[in-house]
């Protein structure tokens, strides 16, 4: 079905790192693949980047990618933009947030989707809905007396995250020694390099947190032991993405699994994706599984509108679920960026193909209703129905950005 030739579509991507300008955009995969898409559909979409408007001469270039390259040319100025940038520095956040609003200034906008605030807020926010709050691991700011006061509290330990995380870079579980009262440190460090280290005393440990932290706000959350049967960490990765009517939809479903003894499942520290029916199913048996796909399903759609709610209109979102061996299920992330290589990885092609042609059906929709420019939130989550059976479950699909603690 061909959407108005009207919509413009501008996917507003990171600029290519200095000495490495061969490496744009940086999700070449997803952005031919939407480029794709909209031609099918009648629609007009392009990539861009911060460096390519001129607030000057108020135009703006584009790449499209055309006989295995990419050109650059004269683009008109987008109807919605599709922010799929990843900042390295403040620098780059600065120059995207002036380019976004000169280009606001010539020509009104609207934004795909929404941007989701740190982990924190979306804690506190989510923790005031009694509906949620159970599924929800008890999330503090990190100080030295809050560790000395929270390592009591679990046996297998506590989690440090850094409140702007992503991709399990920089977790740290701390845990009690039995034997000897030793405080042991075992995680990733900011550059994903594993590392394992034991102290004295929490002094000690605090000391050496310090400079590991470099400066940068980090979390406590309890140690959740989310593994499978062959005690490899695992977690559930949920896509929901607004179809061409404004409704919630669930795109996919997918289980990503980490390597043996890794804290952590995210893709980019050697996890894998599998089927996220077959995971379930395998370590829980068909009826929990049944149950537990149900309860997922559920909880996604409450909290998107919770999120809507409390920090305006989104048009995707994706969410990280662990599952204890007793089948407690607990909401470990809610991410706005979230990635598709976990659809490819389970080959699950159809859900491939919504999670591309989505958000240009939205984007349409978006311009159609001429709606005001990213202030209202969308009340509708018309969650497709959970299917009956794990088997149809298993081939519903789903993602990558902040990663989950085992």
């Amino acid at each position: 079905m061909k959407l108005p030739a009207s919509a413009v579509f501008g996917i507003f991507a990171s600029p290519p790192s200095r000495g490495n300008e061969q490496a744009f955009p940086s999700e070449p995969r997803l952005c031919r693949e939407l480029l794709s898409a909209s031609i099918a559909m009648g629609m007009q979409a392009y990539v861009f980047t911060a460096a390519d408007y001129n607030p000057r001469t108020q135009t703006l270039f584009g790449s499209r990618y055309a006989d295995g390259a990419w050109e650059r040319q004269p683009v008109p100025l987008p109807d919605v933009v599709y922010d799929r940038s990843f900042c390295r520095s403040a620098e780059e956040r600065r120059s995207a947030a002036i380019t976004l609003a000169r280009m606001g200034e010539q020509r009104r906008f609207q934004f795909l989707n929404g941007k989701l605030p740190g982990k924190l807020t979306i804690y506190q926010a989510l923790l005031e809905d009694d509906a949620l709050a159970p599924y929800l691991p008890r999330t503090t700011p990190y100080t030295a007396d809050a560790l000395r006061n929270r390592l009591p509290e679990r046996k297998s330990g506590l989690v440090l995250k850094p409140a702007a995380g992503m991709q399990g870079r920089g977790l740290v579980h701390i845990s009690l020694a039995a034997l000897s009262g030793e405080l042991l440190a075992r995680g990733r460090t900011g550059s994903n390099r594993r590392f394992s280290r034991s102290f004295a005393e929490i002094t000690e440990l605090s000391g050496w947190l310090k400079p590991f932290m470099r400066g940068s706000a980090f979390l406590i959350q309890p140690y959740l032991v989310l593994r499978d049967i062959e005690n490899r960490p695992f977690d559930i990765r949920v896509l929901l993405q607004k179809d061409g009517s404004g409704a919630w939809k669930l795109t996919g479903m997918a289980a990503r699994r980490g390597e043996s003894g890794s804290l952590t499942s995210n893709l980019h520290g050697g996890g894998a994706a599998i089927s996220a029916g077959r995971l379930l199913e395998t370590n829980f048996g068909k009826p929990e599984a049944e149950r537990l796909y149900r309860k997922i399903h559920t909880i996604c759609g409450h909290t998107a509108k919770r999120l809507e709610d409390s920090f305006g209109r989104f048009g995707e979102l994706a969410f990280d679920f662990g599952i204890e061996p007793s089948g407690k299920l607990w909401l470990l992330e809610a991410n706005s960026k979230p990635g598709r290589d976990a659809f490819r990885q389970i080959g699950d092609d159809s859900a491939m193909k919504l999670s591309i042609e989505r958000p240009l059906r939205y984007a349409s929709y978006l311009t159609n209703r001429a709606a005001p420019t990213f202030v209202s939130a969308e009340s509708a989550y018309d969650l497709v129905q959970p299917q009956r059976s794990i088997a149809i479950a298993a081939r519903l699909r789903s993602s990558n950005v902040q990663e989950v603690h085992r």
